[in-house]
């Protein structure tokens, strides 16, 4: 993205160089992961846990391949890798804030994704943040247009203490067939922000000369989600317009929070 500061204030990105990036990522991977507890309200086994690495012990969010609830339309066991995608695709758009995630075959309830876990406003979410935080509102809709996001609720989105806005959850991401279903259909055929645009075409061009994000997306993904991926970059870069919600299919998650 181009005049990174500016744009980081604009989409209300967190200022995070890919050192510290590296940093939690290893931390995650090769900590020793302790079970705390798990999350209420979970569709799927979610568990609050810590992870200790070289004296220093973080929290973090765990969801086993084995606590998977077995959905119609996904294939078994590929909603954990889905939330892997996700924060790769993420880390290389630079937009939205999603935790640093990864994927590990060595946790308690055997493999699954470890995510470090952000401290945030337990009262806040989409619908209260909205009318303040909208350009962070545009990065995620747009995020939420290129991975097919079937579940974006209110509150999987998250603010923190610095009032940066962060989205969470994205188990139900990359289907090949149109399945956009979100809360946030505030910009219906306004214009994607340049901004945005310009990482989205870079995206393209990386896909297309093999650089290690296509190889890190294949490992996670079927090759048809590939292929419906690069249908809908496509799509939006053509448009740059924000979608409409899908004919014939439920635009909107229930509940809504």
């Amino acid at each position: 993205m181009s005049s990174e500061s500016g744009d980081k204030k604009l989409f209300n990105l967190a200022a995070r160089a890919d050192a510290d990036r590296a940093r939690m990522r290893e931390h995650l991977m090769r900590g020793a992961i302790e079970l705390q507890g798990m999350v209420p309200w979970s569709s799927n086994y979610t568990y609050l846990v810590s992870v200790k690495y070289a004296d220093h012990e973080i929290s973090a969010i765990y969801k086993p391949q084995c606590g998977e609830r077995p959905l119609w339309d996904f294939e078994d066991g590929t909603l954990c890798k889905r939330e892997v995608a996700a924060y790769a695709l993420s880390a290389f758009l630079g937009f939205p804030n999603i935790p640093v995630t990864v994927l590990r075959a060595d946790a308690p309830q055997g493999l699954g994704m470890v995510q470090e876990f952000i401290e945030h406003k337990r009262r806040e979410n989409f619908f209260t943040l909205r009318a303040r935080q909208r350009g962070a509102m545009q990065a995620i809709a747009v995020f939420d247009a290129l991975v097919n996001n079937t579940d974006r609720k209110g509150g999987h989105v998250l603010v923190d203490a610095q009032d940066i806005v962060w989205a969470i959850d994205h188990g139900v991401t990359f289907h090949q067939e149109p399945k956009l279903r979100t809360v946030i259909w505030d910009f219906i055929d306004e214009p994607i922000p340049s901004e945005l645009c310009a990482a989205l075409t870079a995206l393209r061009d990386a896909l297309k000369r093999g650089e290690p994000i296509r190889a890190e997306l294949e490992q996670l993904l079927a090759r048809a989600e590939i292929r419906a991926l690069n249908a809908r970059l496509n799509a939006l870069l053509q448009t740059r317009l924000y979608p409409a919600p899908p004919d014939g299919w439920p635009h909107i998650p229930w509940p809504p929070v």
